[in-house]
């Protein structure tokens, strides 16, 4: 037999607290996480955090929030057999398992809402063996009635009345449903006089020492007793006076447990309407009564009673008043923010049998001539219907259910559509929030997530696809598929619309569709659905607010199939090659990057000339630019400190003449610098090998890097270098304006390559600093010196490189650069044409980036929209 566990129940305010304090120096456990104290309860609530988690969230669903005006109602018939009970109970064995396996000796939870969930609890203990004993906490119902309305009134409009049924209900339900229990009643009076407190505990813990009991009783602090000063907001209703006396006398005389249950049994529930306060209205309500003449009670049967009560307090004239307040103006801004941060359900999506082939599903919010609005259709749990259209709100002949896709707003015209939602049998929204909210208004709404398998309302028919072809000009799906494999949706740039052929197919034009009514919305749908029905992969290139708003790719179904591509939806144009690269890493499962190695070729020196010291290194890798290098050479030569200067060239085995240029070009010039070195890789090693064979090979302490096709100002490197020569140590690069010269027949736009200094969070969206920079070597050295990037980007990576190793760079405010535009460049033939995959492979190197490219949005089967990243395998 497992150690018994004793229940601390109660209504909330009535000293459980207290009682949950006064256990553990009578030799009675409290395990668990503990909620802290705070202003209502200085010494601490002594509630495990994860049951009062458990059976809060249970409540709520349940719709019977304790502080709630329908927290006195009765639990839902059969609540621990639904799905709800089950859960939690299943997650209540599990929380009580553990502690119940290693319990040496008594212990306790405390926790007011279990006297509403007794049967949870039996039933939890009675699975695990685990003996049961309920301590019931009892106060003056004037006391609590005053803390809970000071406490809880701002929040949920408790008043005096509500007050007093919660706590007839807590305490008439411990007795119902615990009545196969030992009961062990404590009165919260009894601790504040020393000759009943000592006899409580006493009865509580015979077995403890006189000191045990006298350190328990330290923990009594009366100051905290502050309801007893504080005026009653309402006066006590006879019968919630006379169940107080009754429980105060079974505190020291549990023998009259059986009198009290007897005489429970025979009180009548008590009245939702508040007790008159004065004679005179109690007669006026006793004479309409008799003339068959009931009392105005809107209040209790209109879909808005529970938010009148809640913002006025009991039933009454106040509350009358604010309905009919909200039926003409409808509701403010300041109320709809109150109530969307009150606790409330949230249900799955609740299915609806269709009484007739047809169904006319009414939507609230959404664009009827958007073909997302329609897209939901297939995923509302209707179910025996041939075929679901969508019609307005309230539009006449429909059905008695709705899709809501809007918030709520202020003002009459929310407030008339609320009313008719509250009228009907089924109202599914997607987002959860708003169904919690839309509970409050006596709406029956239920969280609608998209479904792996649909309804079949965009289920095509051949008369569907000739419908798409009249009104649409689309064809039909299946003889799509005949010609290609994959859709293009809108216009991917101009390399990818003029690189639709097989297995591509594509609608450039898509944004562009005329859609003139609410049936063309609906074919758009279809044609959409039909396509991944039939096959067709689809890639939608820059979505349109609308569609992502109601996040309308989502609502399309995938057939599940191993090796196809999601929808995918690229933020940025890209060409066709490209895009064929994506949806086969797409197709293999988005596979990681790979590791990236750098090749360490060998390499012989071509050309060393040494005279003098030199203070910088200026940095040139070559590959096959034979034409181009004597611009970057001579650029070097006029520099203003070149007799400084150490040129270093690293012919990475270009398979044109450009090392013998260069040979012959230091040959002529060598005596201008203070070392000359020409040295060539035995086997291409790539641009990253290139330069780090440049900078190992260097004596300086700062290296500037220059492209083969590139030019520096004759002011570059001595400008750079004073910025350098101050620059603190964390500084790793000094770098400047750089002019943008197209060549002819190069488009590119720009006039600078960068305006902008440097900054971490800028680089987070992409790199926009141009490898012409002066460079610490040091640094390089630190950080493992260039890191070879398949298809690029290795500045890019070596600037994140710095960045992780905590150095900065400066800018050197001049132009004092010349970028070569021009079509053969690497960034033009190579790095532009494998964006999305090198923002892949950089955001994996480098988590603290936020590449678009490496996030871009995609929807697979089976699961929501997310960012496709690193993690997306």
């Amino acid at each position: 037999m497992r150690s018994p566990l004793l229940l601390i129940v109660g209504m909330h305010r009535s000293g459980t607290s207290l009682l949950g304090s006064l256990l553990p120096a009578c030799d009675i456990a409290m395990p668990g996480p503990l909620i802290p104290g705070d202003t209502h309860n200085p010494e601490g609530y002594f509630e495990r955090a994860d049951v009062t988690a458990l059976q809060e969230q249970l409540l709520i669903d349940l719709e019977r929030w304790w502080p709630a005006p329908r927290g006195m109602q009765p639990l839902p018939e059969g609540w621990l057999e639904s799905p709800l009970g089950q859960t939690a109970l299943a997650d209540l064995i599990d929380l009580l398992l553990p502690e119940a396996e290693h319990q040496p000796g008594p212990w306790a939870i405390k926790d007011p809402r279990s006297s509403l969930l007794l049967p949870l609890w039996k039933a939890a203990c009675q699975q695990l063996g685990i003996p049961l004993t309920l301590l019931l906490a009892v106060r003056d119902p004037a006391e609590v009635m005053v803390s809970l309305v000071r406490r809880d009134q701002a929040a949920t409009g408790m008043d005096g009345w509500r007050a007093q049924q919660l706590w007839w209900h807590h305490n008439a339900q411990v007795l119902r449903d615990g009545g196969d229990l030992p009961l062990q009643v404590v009165s919260y009076s009894h601790w504040f006089e020393p000759r009943s407190a000592l006899a409580q505990l006493q009865q509580l813990a015979p077995s403890i020492s006189t000191e045990q009991r006298h350190q328990a009783l330290q923990a009594i602090k009366p100051q905290h007793r502050r309801s007893r000063r504080q005026p009653l907001p309402a006066r006590l209703a006879p019968p919630v006076q006379e169940l107080y006396q009754h429980l105060e006398r079974l505190a020291l005389r549990p023998s009259q447990r059986t009198a009290i249950e007897q005489w429970l049994d025979r009180q009548n529930p008590l009245s939702p309407l508040a007790p008159l306060p004065k004679r005179r209205s109690q007669l006026k309500r006793s004479i309409q009564m008799r003339r068959g003449h009931a009392p105005s009670n809107q209040v209790a049967t209109h879909p808005w009673g529970y938010l009148a009560e809640i913002t006025c307090g009991s039933q009454g004239p106040v509350a009358e008043h604010q309905l009919a307040f909200w039926l003409e103006h409808g509701f403010r801004d300041f109320e709809l923010s109150q109530w969307a941060a009150l606790a409330g359900a949230c249900p799955a999506a609740m299915p609806w049998p269709a009484q007739g082939n047809a169904v006319t599903l009414q939507v609230r919010g959404g664009d009827l001539n958007a073909w997302p609005t329609h897209a939901w259709l297939q995923h509302c749990p209707i179910q025996g219907a041939a075929s679901i259209h969508a019609t307005p709100l309230g539009a006449a002949e429909a059905n008695a259910i709705a899709l809501n896709l809007a918030d709520l707003s202020p003002g009459p015209a929310c407030a008339a559509e609320l009313l008719a939602m509250a009228a009907l049998e089924r109202v599914w929204d997607p987002n959860p929030e708003r169904v919690r909210l839309l509970r409050q208004f006596g709406v029956n709404a239920s969280w609608l997530q998209p479904a792996a398998v649909g309804n079949g309302a965009l289920r095509g028919s051949p008369a569907d696809w000739a419908a798409c072809s009249a009104a649409l000009g689309l064809a039909a799906p299946d003889s799509l598929r005949r010609l290609g494999t994959t859709i293009c949706l809108g216009s991917g740039g101009e390399a990818c619309d003029q690189g639709l052929q097989p297995p591509l197919l594509g609608v450039p034009g898509f944004d562009g569709l005329s859609i003139a009514g609410p049936e063309q919305a609906r074919l758009q749908a279809l044609w959409l659905q039909g396509c991944l029905d039939g096959g067709l992969e689809l890639v939608r290139f820059q979505p349109t607010p609308a569609e992502q708003e109601l996040e309308g790719w989502r609502l399309l179904i995938q057939p599940q199939q191993a090796g196809r591509a999601p929808i995918v939806l690229p933020s940025d144009p890209m060409g066709a090659n490209e895009l064929l690269e994506e949806l086969h890493w797409y197709r293999q499962g988005c596979p990681p990057p790979e590791p990236c190695c750098t090749p360490e070729p060998k390499h012989r020196v071509l050309l060393e000339r040494s005279q003098g010291r030199c203070h910088t290194a200026v940095c040139i890798s070559l590959y096959n630019y034979g034409p181009r290098i004597h611009q970057a050479l001579e650029s070097v030569l006029h520099q203003e400190q070149a007799s400084g200067l150490e040129l270093i060239v690293v012919d990475d085995a270009s398979t044109d003449n450009g090392a013998a240029v260069v040979q012959a070009w230091m040959a002529e010039h060598h005596s201008r610098f203070a070392r000359c070195l020409l040295l060539q890789h035995t086997a291409n090693g790539g641009l990253a090998s290139a330069r780090n064979t440049a900078f190992a090979a260097a004596e300086s302490p700062w290296c500037f890097v220059l492209d083969a096709d590139n030019q520096l100002d004759p002011l570059a490197v001595a400008h750079c270098g004073l910025l350098a020569e101050a620059a603190d140590p964390s500084c790793a690069v000094i770098h400047s304006l750089i002019r943008v010269q197209p060549e002819p027949g190069c488009h590119d736009p720009r006039h600078l390559v960068s305006d902008l200094p440097w900054q971490q969070e800028i680089f987070k969206r992409g790199n926009y600093i141009d490898a012409m920079a002066l460079v610490r070597r040091e640094a390089w050295q630190a950080v493992g010196g260039y890191t070879h990037i398949p298809g690029g980007w290795e500045d890019f990576d070596f600037w994140c490189s710095l960045i992780d190793a905590g150095c900065h760079g400066s800018l050197c405010p001049q132009v004092l650069a010349t970028y070569t535009s021009h079509s053969s460049s690497m960034r033009n033939s190579n790095t532009n044409q494998r964006t999305y995959r090198l923002s892949r492979l950089l955001q994996a190197r480098h988590p603290w980036l936020e590449l678009p490219q490496a996030r871009d949005q995609a929807v697979w089967p089976g699961r929501t929209t997310r960012p496709l990243g690193i993690d997306a395998h």
